[in-house]
């Protein structure tokens, strides 16, 4: 598992997920940091923040 930080509110929502929506989560978190190419990475409209569509 590769190193990064979440906000104490995304963390909460995380551990009242279900056990198998955690798992592709954090999966999902590992790829975007060691190799971002390949995913469903899109711009928000009208913010600077990006999104990643899992599931």
């Amino acid at each position: 598992m590769t190193d990064y930080i979440l906000l104490k509110a995304a963390e909460r929502y995380l551990e009242r997920m279900q056990l198998d929506d955690q798992v592709r989560i954090v999966k999902a978190l590992d790829a975007l940091v060691t190799d971002s190419t390949g995913l469903d990475i899109k711009p928000l409209k009208g913010r600077p923040e990006l999104r990643l569509r899992v599931g």
